[in-house]
């Protein structure tokens, strides 16, 4: 893959409706529209030539950074060592020496939503 194109907007899931004999009734397909409000993030690989979609998007909740962001890593996959140290290590680390990251977040969201909880919870980073 050459190029990515990651956009933020809304995503509409698809919806098919079956009556008892499985004959379709309704149908309504899954969309995603571009919208700097949105509460999604979008990932797309794109034909070079023709910078046409050439591959399924992958969709992610926009406070899902650490998802999405290490995606975009997997995809364009530098060919060197990135500025970024393995803070998922680290913060299993520290929680096994007994120092809990989580007494000193200020972060305004909820603890079930935050990576590092998810990092203290998985100690062997499975």
């Amino acid at each position: 893959m050459g190029l990515i194109s990651i956009g933020v907007g809304t995503c509409t899931l698809g919806r098919k409706q079956v009556d008892r004999d499985g004959n379709v009734v309704s149908e309504t397909p899954a969309k995603f529209e571009v919208d700097p409000a949105g509460s999604c993030v979008v990932i797309v690989p794109l034909n070079p030539d023709t910078m046409e979609p050439d591959g399924p998007a992958e969709v992610f909740g926009d406070w899902q950074a650490g998802d999405y962001l290490a995606r975009v890593l997997e995809l364009i996959h530098p060919n060197r060592q990135i500025n970024v140290p393995d803070l998922a290590a680290m913060v299993r680390a520290t929680a096994e020496d007994g120092l809990d990251l989580c007494e000193y977040c200020q972060a305004p969201y909820m603890c079930r939503d935050c990576i590092v909880k998810e990092w203290k919870e998985d100690p062997g980073g499975e």
